[in-house]
């Protein structure tokens, strides 16, 4: 039982701090009789609850047997020989200092107690008396993060010197005010922390874990664990060019035999870099740890990086991969013994992580604190804003997991969920006495109401059912005068043109010459995720491989067994892009089934005709004279030649046969008719067609009429435009429909932010002529 088992070791260890922390807080000499007694208690027969009493039993023998090992630093207290002692009770006592005074005052050292606290009996009478705070009602949880905002930026401007308290009661609340302030440019102090796992430098640890593992047992989307620990190992920083051609690799680029080879050299001396971190196989913890410490503090510029930044100190604490952590009483022992893969490492040490926090040391100019209910006691706070005060987070304890038990708790003097409660209802009147405070709360979380906090209730019924006085502060507002985003229209006078045109290019010319300008004048692209699904583009690039072997293997006059076997076989021997998993191309891959013998009478058919495969995927260059200066370039699918010297280009197409025929009409179509401009070599007629491999009823045959002609009226009209940009006609974003949908410079032209697009007027009146059917 994997789940039974990781809830017992998280309550095991649970109740051993809390063992701990008991011992801790007793004299040593009566800590051996202390836990024989809780030990006797928790000696029980078999029955209810047996399970339980013996983790606690476990958890107890630990906690005393590390406590014998390592006492803890607050023992020096009960050796300090004072003239006196005074003690302070603010928010209940702590059961350490109780315990230190009592020892001493039996010894007859004077003790003095100085009481903060009102009388138990009377917790909220006396509250009663002060000046009430101010209560905010918000909608919801983003209401509530503004009115608190508010609230802080208000009690600043009112009180010019001192500090305001943030209470961190709900802390996504307070991440969210933080955020909202440091927009207003407010300094923030923290302290409570950071946990060390949200910190760069736990992440950057994690992500070395994380890329051995990858490395170790590669699983899609391993580049990107691999990326990110590359791009933050400060190892590899002067190799940021080599990083970039190894990334460009892995995401399908095409590189230079120059660039791939240093691509590889790089990724070979990462992988080395790597290689005593990438045996899975179960060992000790100290060889785990020796290896890393190996790796970050054998060189010194990256110790330096490590020791000098303070969440990289707690990241070195945490895991102990130094003194004086790593010599603690007990931990060499404990080390050598413990033993872990490296998945339950990567565990451990992300738990680890998230336990351990590093407090920045916080500049005398910041004058907002985010600091616990509990330690906001006492100190000199002119003001505090307290999100959170509701039901479920202020004063709404609920027991949970307790190996220990309400009556063995009340019999060995452990505090319970009842102490736990007054401990923080005595903070909330400590904090009911800062000059200023405002308690905020919202009506529901998402669809689920909240109500108000059961400490809220006490302190109205104390004041007589009188409710507390409302604030109705808002966020600062703010005059922002009208700008209106203008349909963008650059001029590309100072552009460098490309020497070549692709097909896609003059597509995306026709599309929105704004677009051609951003993508090709300018270059700009989007990077395909390395960790991305499977599409139907991925199964186009399989089928047209496959095709492709299979036509340069297939032999003149073969029969249609011939033909089954080959293509079987090829497709067989092509693999799908490696980034992708099996499982991932298995829908695709199951209609290649369906394609192979429609697929095979076509072209038997055809062979009778007298058309033969010529050549697939050919690149091809060829001067454009009607473009002036720029040529033409592309990749062919396949070339046919037939009867009479004819020359057919076709383009395979997964896509839906009905869209590819309403496409191929005219000028229309851009593809089919750049690739027969391509394909004219020596005066020979030229046709082209779409051959649509993914219908039911089998390969559909899309030509596309005259498109040499049409090719020549293409060339012609793109140079006279192309002649009008150069002169400095602007290049407008002239996109609709799909073009615009799917366009990725999209966020770059701000279409949906335009104010008014000037043809707003005609693209109505089309749109309206278009549903009716007519040709007006």
């Amino acid at each position: 039982d994997p789940a039974g088992f990781a809830w017992a070791v998280a309550a095991v260890v649970d109740c051993a701090d809390e063992w701990h922390q008991a011992l801790a807080a007793l004299p040593p000499s009566q800590r051996a009789g202390w836990a024989a007694a809780a030990q006797a208690r928790l000696a029980g027969g078999a029955g209810p609850g047996d399970k339980e009493r013996s983790l606690a039993r476990y958890a107890l023998a630990w906690a005393a047997d590390s406590i014998a090992l390592q006492p803890p630093a607050s023992d020096a207290l009960y050796d300090a020989r004072p003239s006196a002692w005074i003690g302070l009770r603010a928010g209940g006592t702590l059961p350490l200092v109780q315990a230190v005074l009592d020892a001493a005052q039996a010894r007859g050292v004077p003790v003095l107690w100085l009481d903060e606290d009102p009388p138990r009996e009377r917790l909220f009478e006396a509250a009663a008396t002060l000046p009430p705070p101010q209560e905010h009602l918000a909608d919801d949880a983003e209401g509530e993060a503004r009115a608190a905002a508010a609230e802080v930026l208000d009690a600043l401007h009112r009180h010019p010197q001192g500090a305001v308290a943030l209470i961190a009661q709900d802390r996504e609340a307070v991440r969210r005010v933080r955020a909202l302030l440091e927009r207003a440019a407010v300094e923030v102090v923290d302290d409570t922390g950071w946990r060390v796992a949200t910190t760069r430098a736990g992440a950057r640890a994690m992500a070395l874990l994380r890329a051995a593992r990858a490395l170790s047992r590669p699983a899609p989307g391993a580049e990107d664990l691999w990326l990110a620990w590359l791009k933050d190992d400060s190892a590899f920083t002067a190799q940021a060019e080599a990083l970039r051609s190894l990334e460009a690799l892995w995401r399908g680029r095409r590189l230079s035999p120059a660039r791939r080879e240093q691509a590889l050299a790089f990724w070979d001396a990462a992988q080395a870099r790597l290689a005593p971190l990438r045996e899975p196989a179960r060992r000790p913890l100290a060889d785990w740890l020796a290896a890393l410490a190996a790796l970050w503090l054998d060189d010194p510029a990256q110790a330096s990086a490590w020791r000098d930044d303070p969440a990289g100190r707690a990241v070195l604490a945490a895991w102990r991969l130094e003194p004086p952590w790593n010599q603690a009483a007990g931990w060499p022992a404990l080390a050598a013994a413990t033993r872990f893969t490296l998945d339950e490492l990567i565990a451990w040490a992300d738990e680890a992580l998230s336990e351990a926090s590093v407090v920045p040391e916080h500049p005398p100019q910041a004058r907002v604190v985010i600091t616990p209910l509990a330690r906001a006691m006492l100190r000199p706070f002119v003001a505090a804003v307290l999100p959170g005060a509701d039901e479920q987070r202020l004063g709404g304890h609920e027991p949970g997991v307790d190996l220990i038990g309400p009556a063995l708790r009340r019999a060995l003097g452990l505090p319970g969920v009842a102490e736990t409660t007054e401990r923080e209802a005595l903070a909330f009147v400590q904090a009911l006495r800062l000059p200023q405070l405002c308690l905020l709360r919202r009506r529901a979380d998402g669809s689920e109401p909240l109500g108000p906090s059961p400490l809220l209730q006490r302190l109205v019924l104390a004041r007589g059912g009188q409710a507390l006085p409302p604030s109705r502060r808002l966020p600062p507002l703010r005059d922002w005068t009208p700008r209106p985003v203008a349909e963008p229209a650059l001029v590309s006078t100072g552009a460098r043109w490309p020497a070549t045109l692709s097909a896609s290019a003059v597509e995306a010319w026709r599309d929105c010459p704004y677009k051609f300008f951003a993508q090709r004048l300018l270059g700009l692209a989007t990077d395909d995720e390395l960790d991305r699904l499977a599409e139907k583009r991925d199964y186009g690039d399989w089928l047209h491989a496959v095709l492709l072997h299979f036509h340069q293997q297939r032999a003149d006059g073969a029969g249609l067994a011939a033909d089954r076997a080959l293509l079987q076989h090829c497709a067989r021997a092509v693999a799908p892009d490696a980034r992708l998993s099996e499982g991932e191309m298995l829908p695709y891959l199951a209609s290649f089934d369906r394609l192979c013998d429609p697929y095979l009478a076509w072209l038997q058919a055809r062979d009778q005709a007298g058309w033969r495969w010529t050549a697939g995927e050919v690149e091809r260059q060829r001067p454009a004279p009607a473009l002036g200066t720029m040529g033409l370039h592309g990749r062919l699918d396949r070339l046919d030649s037939g009867p009479g010297g004819a020359v057919q280009v076709i383009d395979y197409k997964t896509g839906r046969a009905d869209e590819l025929r309403a496409k191929a009409k005219g000028l229309e179509d851009t593809q089919l008719a750049f690739y027969a401009a391509l394909a004219v070599t020596d005066g020979s007629p030229v046709g082209a067609a779409y051959l649509a491999l993914d219908e039911r009823d089998g390969p559909q045959w899309i030509e596309h009429a005259e498109v040499l002609a049409d090719a020549d009226r293409l060339l012609g009209e793109l140079a006279a435009e192309f002649d009008r940009a150069r002169a400095g006609e602007p290049l407008r974003a002239l996109g609709r429909g799909q073009a615009c949908e799917r366009c990725d410079m999209r966020g770059l032209c701000r279409r949906d932010h335009w104010a008014a697009p000037p043809d707003a007027a005609a693209e109505a009146i089309t749109e309206a002529l278009t549903a009716r059917g007519g040709d007006e």
